[in-house]
């Protein structure tokens, strides 16, 4: 497989690398972009996630990270449905916002509602008596709860938008894994493949865990790792809650339309180790019962591990290369990909056409010498 030279190549076919792609050729319609990558990775990461849109109850201070995501969650509802239109996927989105509950925040919720308050995050504390009419479902010693204004997404939706919408923007899918590249000097000519190379002007790594292995090839040293999550569907009819629920190490995420709810999920360093473990599903949903306890007696529809990539610092990788003329990457975003997704999209495209006006420093790649 050879090519003529595209503009620019995504290494990366998760929902970081195609939005990339996608909003690309939005800006540029021009543009001969590709995006390159065994889809199978993707459901380690873009199409294993629960779509929880939490920056808030995710964070706890206010640095360039949480306002990262934060104005990554105030895109959601205009990038959602302008990808719609463009793809024709449906995408369930919901806006109704997550749950914190009292038994599960413990000695932290003084500390949780000031910081709310001091970033005027839109919340609410919900007393016991709203708790009960509203929410008879969630177990008796919950307490008092906090509603958060967050958001959460099918992310398998979204990855299958789009993967539409950049086909239908013009964007060219290779399924294949890059294996090598042809490097004169400091510039990137060709990504290598088992079929053949794929020549470009401008580089993108967008592989989520795989990125460092990516890393290797190019000959720089990057400290990523993937980070592996166990999490499970479990089959409870719709309304039966609206809203996603942070606490007990756990988190509940209905996806509704009929999918039943997402429990998760595990934190562990076992490398690409992507085994299902029996006894640690259970732990999940016996953890998430104790808030929700229509959780124990439902059906299990499905189990699954998920590989986040997490960097050193747990900061995203975004920007363009110091070792490589027209090399940039967009990787390490760790429990927050799908959250980033949009204003990383917007962040890489402006860096890529050469109109980035606010490099974030914390995000660069110059931090790691890569």
């Amino acid at each position: 497989m050879t090519s003529d030279a595209f503009d620019v190549v995504i290494v990366g076919a998760g929902v970081i690398g195609h939005s990339i792609a996608y909003q690309l050729k939005n800006a540029e319609p021009s543009l001969n972009v590709a995006v390159l990558g065994d889809p199978m990775n993707s459901l380690m990461a873009s199409r294993a996630a629960a779509g929880m849109l939490a920056p808030y109850c995710e964070c706890d201070h206010a640095d360039r990270f949480f306002r990262f995501c934060r104005e990554s969650l105030d895109k959601f509802p205009s990038f959602i449905e302008e990808l719609t239109g463009v793809s024709g996927v449906g995408i369930h989105l919901s806006m109704a916002g997550s749950l914190m509950p009292a038994s599960s925040v413990g000695d932290q919720w003084d500390e949780r509602l000031r910081f709310f308050r001091e970033e005027n995050i839109p919340h609410e504390v919900w007393p016991v008596s709203r708790v009960r009419s509203q929410l008879p479902d969630l177990a008796p010693d919950c307490g008092e709860v906090i509603w958060v204004g967050e958001g959460q997404v099918n992310n398998r939706q979204l990855h299958d938008a789009l993967v539409t919408g950049s086909h239908r923007r013009g964007v060219q899918v290779f399924n294949k894994n890059a294996t090598g590249f042809q490097r004169y000097s400091n510039r990137i000519h060709a990504a290598v493949t088992d079929s053949g190379e794929i020549r470009g002007k401008q580089f993108v790594v967008a592989a989520g865990s795989w990125s460092q292995q990516i890393g290797k090839v190019l000959e720089v040293s990057m400290p990523l790792k993937p980070i592996k999550g166990q999490m499970c569907r479990v089959s409870v009819e719709d309304g039966r809650l609206d809203f996603t629920i942070h606490g007990m190490n756990t988190y509940v995420a209905p996806w509704r339309e009929g999918n039943g709810f997402v429990v998760g999920s595990t934190m562990e360093d076992r490398g690409f180790n992507s085994s299902v473990e029996a006894d640690v599903i259970q732990g999940l949903i016996n953890r998430a019962s104790g808030i929700l306890p229509c959780l124990k007696e439902a059906p299990l529809i499905e189990s699954w591990t998920g590989l986040r990539p997490a960097a050193e610092d747990l900061m995203p990788i975004m920007g363009s290369s110091g070792r490589y003329d027209n090399l940039f990457y967009s990787t390490g975003h760790y429990r927050n990909g799908i959250l980033q997704t949009p204003h990383q999209a917007d962040y890489m495209t402006a860096c890529l056409l050469g109109t980035l006006k606010d490099p974030i420093t914390e995000f660069s790649p110059d931090r790691y010498d890569l």
